[in-house]
């Protein structure tokens, strides 16, 4: 089944130090909060989003039927595997189009960070090649290469919904959205799982569902 149309290993080498700052919280409008941790240049959530509304307050629609969401050209949500019971731990995932929409999936002050960006954290973690074991949590994942969760990233694996409505893997994989577009069918964004050390570009399909991450620049105290 194919999900993404481009996979690219850049293969960075660099070194990095991962600095211990506070962790601080936010919260959503909703009332949801989400940890946060500076990592490198960026201030990020420490959890997957779990937003239902936009910004402005208008619904994020939830899209089960399969057959519907291949159709979809606009926002949509849903759990992971579509089991509601997930959303706590492991937020929504969510289409491209809801990343692109002007009412903003991320609270205010908080954007969802772009493809530059994500390319400048995994530099700040070492590189692609080592910096998924800093990211992943070292519990909840395949047996595989366990991550250490080094940066207090907490990265679990919430998994994807296919373009073609499908689920997959649960367990093993996540999946971040950028905030930049790729092609006109194609977003880039980022991903892990169990058996590779690494974080990887992916050039993903618009329509499938993936885990969100918001960002903002470090309030100085």
């Amino acid at each position: 089944m194919k999900i993404l149309h481009k996979l690219a290993f850049a293969g960075l080498y660099l070194s990095a130090t991962i600095l211990e700052p506070v962790q601080a919280q936010m919260k959503d409008s909703e009332g949801n909060q989400y940890p946060t941790k500076v990592i490198g240049a960026l201030e990020w959530m420490t959890e997957n989003l779990k937003a239902t509304r936009f910004r402005n307050g208008e619904a994020i629609p939830v899209v089960r039927s399969r057959s519907e969401w291949t159709k979809a050209t606009r926002a949509a949500r849903i759990a992971p595997d579509s089991n509601e019971a997930k959303v706590a731990t492991l937020g929504y995932l969510y289409n491209w189009h809801t990343i692109s929409d002007a009412r903003g999936i991320c609270p205010t002050g908080w954007r969802v960070p772009t493809h530059d960006e994500w390319t400048a954290l995994t530099q700040f973690l070492g590189g692609e090649k080592t910096a998924g074991t800093t990211l992943k949590m070292s519990t909840g994942w395949t047996p595989g290469f366990p991550g250490n969760n080094a940066s207090g990233f907490n990265g679990r694996p919430a998994g994807f919904r296919a373009a073609d409505g499908s689920f997959g893997g649960l367990g093993g994989y996540a999946y971040w959205w950028s905030a930049t577009a790729s092609n006109i069918n194609g977003a880039w964004g980022r991903f892990v799982d169990y058996n590779q050390e690494g974080i990887f570009m992916m050039d993903g399909y618009k329509k499938s569902a993936f885990s969100v991450r918001c960002v903002r620049k470090p309030i100085k105290k």
